[in-house]
């Protein structure tokens, strides 16, 4: 995606298709992230060459991003586990479904005040670093809303995850990078507990950032709109749990109409 059109106002269909899968030119494990030197929301700066010596998972994320915010507990429970011996970043990239309440930050000044209000709001204990407004280097990382890169002590990616809330796919992981180990897999593309989770907080997230943000995920995402609307009727549930409930739903809602219909035709 070019610099012109990477702060979108409105998220699409297309837009939504790309965050499914990596792209060619994404960082590999083998590689390296890209080099960086970004501001933290607490004043501080961080760079590549600050996070050699110790394991680091860097994970994207935004205020408006259903799956940073279903992840996000997620990560915490692994920081208790594995903070002692490993490093973990998020780096606050472009909104996912902007609005008029929380729309894509104009200025560097805008987007550390989002990213604040990520860090308050999810009680993250880690550092939170501030992309620039451009996505420099969100454009380097293959644009996706919150993925997560594990390197080793030198630096190395040895794990990446489509998905911040691939749980069991980063378990496996941290306990290999905490032991010095290579993980017993390099990748993960899984979609459906990770997705499941996000659908979970996608109406709440998206009603946060304002009428404009839910409009835009029904037209672009119209299965999806409604079964996020569906899951939020469930609200008091874990998000997966949510997202399971509004597809049982769904599916008795359809399996009724169906009778009805077949009643109908009968009786002519």
């Amino acid at each position: 995606m070019s610099t012109a059109n990477y702060a979108y106002k409105h998220v699409s269909s297309e837009i939504l298709s790309e965050d499914m899968q990596f792209g060619d030119d994404a960082p590999k494990p083998g590689g390296r992230l890209p080099e960086f030197d970004l501001q933290t929301v607490d004043g501080g700066r961080l760079t590549t060459h600050d996070l050699t010596g110790r394991p680091t998972l860097l994970v994207t994320g935004s205020f408006t991003c259903p799956m940073t915010a279903s992840s996000d507990p997620i990560l915490k429970d692994l920081h208790e586990r594995f903070g002692a011996e490993i490093d973990f970043v998020t780096l606050y990239v472009r909104e996912a479904h902007p609005g008029e309440h929380r729309d894509q930050a104009a200025t560097a000044q805008e987007k550390t005040r989002a990213a604040r209000a990520l860090k308050e709001r999810d009680d993250l204990p880690w550092r939170v670093i501030v992309d620039a407004p451009d996505g420099a280097i969100h454009r380097r990382l293959d644009e996706k809303p919150n993925a997560a890169y594990l390197t080793d002590r030198n630096g190395i990616i040895v794990y990446r995850a489509l998905w911040a809330g691939d749980e069991r796919g980063l378990v496996q992981a941290l306990e290999a990078a905490a032991k010095g180990e290579r993980p017993p897999e390099q990748e993960s593309t899984r979609r459906l507990v990770p997705m499941a989770r996000g659908v979970g907080t996608m109406r709440e997230m998206t009603r946060r950032a304002g009428p404009r943000a839910q409009g835009d995920l029904m037209q672009a995402a119209p299965p999806m709109g409604l079964m996020a609307w569906l899951a939020d009727l469930y609200h008091p549930l874990p998000p997966a749990w949510r997202t399971a409930a509004a597809a049982a739903t769904l599916g008795v809602g359809i399996a009724a109409v169906a009778t009805l219909a077949a009643r109908a035709a009968n009786r002519r």
